[in-house]
């Protein structure tokens, strides 16, 4: 393919966020297979990554967490044919409107993460502008790329997919199967985290800022109160970084769990596995719809993990209920808790979960299947 593909996303590792890991997944592997490809990016003056790999980052005016006008999108992709912008993005997705108003022969490929959602005024603002504007995005692109068919239907996209089902595509996310793998406790990172080899770790990786309020780490901790009085030896394992995180250190000490819980802050893409296998089990406790995926849950199945999740649409795509793990009630600390202690209390059942979330990971989450999938969405535009 001698297309020229432009990758536009809101944010960009080691910003937190899987939005823009999987838009760094999609352009290392697109370059590897040969594909000219470029990402461009706000910079809000954040820490950058340093790699090889082609990033712009480019000046936003009017920032509102991660979205924001980048004035000078224009100008920098206008010599691209294929534009493959990651949603949501506010702001710069009108500008890639007007791009495609002012070039109607290039091709835009919006891909669906999430729902918007914020809380307070965000929340006001968020929803007014996809009643105002989004209807306009959607009639302007020419695929729409989701997670699952799943998440969409019961996402903001499914008013409108009747109208134009002709644009929706499914591709997940992916997964480096040959990097997330499983493998043995290190004792020494054990020693590091104040953890020992008979202890049993649950592990916890994502966001704790606002923008990801809907993790549910306090959920999490409440449930880890019940578990640590059945098992002494249950430790908590919490990856991830963000201004809420001294919150969920507060309601750690006010639980009487400092001891008991980790938070490690954030970790380095390359060191997540020796984290992941650290752990006997991966919780992902979501508390709003908006969760669409979680691809840390098939990394944590890569690396032969039970997972525990929320039983949202789209998230829940990513495991089988009693086969790679467990759907729990959002928001349900009792249900939470009595699923994880019946992993920790049967070993058998936690190695069987395991093993059929790694053989999920590599036959459904394999990057060099994603990617082939996308090159393919890419030659039908």
């Amino acid at each position: 393919m001698n297309k020229k593909v432009a990758i536009v996303v809101c944010s960009w590792p080691p910003l937190g966020g899987g939005i823009g890991n999987n838009a760094y997944y999609h352009l290392k592997w697109l370059l590897k297979y040969n594909i000219k490809a470029e990402a461009f990016t706000p910079d809000y003056g954040q820490k950058k990554e340093v790699s090889d790999l082609p990033v712009n980052y480019l000046k936003v005016f009017l920032p509102l967490g991660k979205a924001g006008l980048m004035l000078d999108l224009l100008k920098k992709i206008k010599d691209f044919e294929i534009i493959h912008f990651y949603y949501p993005f506010f702001g710069s997705d009108l500008l890639i409107c007007i791009l495609k108003k002012i070039y109607p022969e290039k091709k835009i490929l919006l891909h669906y993460q999430m729902d918007p959602i914020g809380q307070g005024v965000k929340k006001i603002i968020f929803w007014l502008y996809m009643k105002i504007f989004f209807g306009i995005i959607v009639k302007c692109v020419d695929k729409i790329a989701i997670l699952s068919f799943d998440h969409c239907f019961n996402s903001y996209l499914a008013k409108f997919y009747k109208k134009y089902q002709n644009k929706f595509v499914e591709i997940p996310n992916g997964v480096e199967t040959n990097f997330f793998t499983p493998g043995h406790k290190n004792e020494e990172l054990l020693r590091l985290n104040n953890f020992s080899v008979q202890d049993k770790i649950i592990i916890f990786v994502g966001g704790l800022d606002e923008q990801h309020f809907f993790k549910g780490v306090p959920i999490l901790l409440k449930a880890f109160q019940q578990v640590s009085l059945r098992d002494p030896l249950a430790k908590l394992l919490i990856i991830g970084d963000g201004n809420l995180k001294s919150n969920f250190q507060d309601l750690a000490r006010k639980l009487n769990l400092q001891d008991k819980v980790n938070f490690v802050g954030w970790v380095d893409n390359d060191k997540l596995p020796d984290y992941y296998c650290l752990a006997d089990i991966f919780v992902l406790p979501s508390t709003e719809s908006t969760e669409s995926f979680g691809i840390v849950v098939a990394e944590a199945q890569a690396c032969g993990l039970p997972v525990i999740v929320s039983n949202w649409p789209g998230v829940r795509t990513t495991l089988i209920d009693g086969k790679t793990g467990f759907l729990v009630k959002p928001k349900d600390v009792n249900d939470l808790s009595e699923k994880i202690i019946k992993l920790l209390f049967d070993k058998q059942l936690s190695n069987y979960l395991g093993r059929n979330g790694r053989e999920r990971s590599v036959n459904y989450y394999s990057w060099n299947q994603i990617i082939n999938k996308l090159i393919s969405i890419y030659q039908e535009l």
